[in-house]
């Protein structure tokens, strides 16, 4: 047979869960909102870049890593 302690226990334990779950939830429906807010301002900050062609990063990097000077091979 449960005994008090075993059932009041059983009791506090499951409220807390209980209570952490929403709590997590809560928590993880905010990270979730701010993080969505924050790619949808960067999206348009770059959108509104005077210069936003997509290939603008890329073309940076290529221009930054002159490698003409590498040789591979024997020759």
């Amino acid at each position: 047979m449960l005994g008090t302690k075993t059932i009041g226990r059983s009791l506090v334990f499951g409220l807390g869960y209980l209570a952490g779950s929403r709590a997590g939830k809560e928590r993880y429906d905010q990270l979730s909102t701010a993080g969505r807010s924050f790619a949808g301002q960067l999206r348009k900050q770059l959108a509104d870049a005077p210069d936003s062609s997509p290939s603008t990063v890329a073309g940076a990097a290529r221009r930054a890593w002159d490698d003409s000077d590498i040789k591979l091979g024997g020759s």
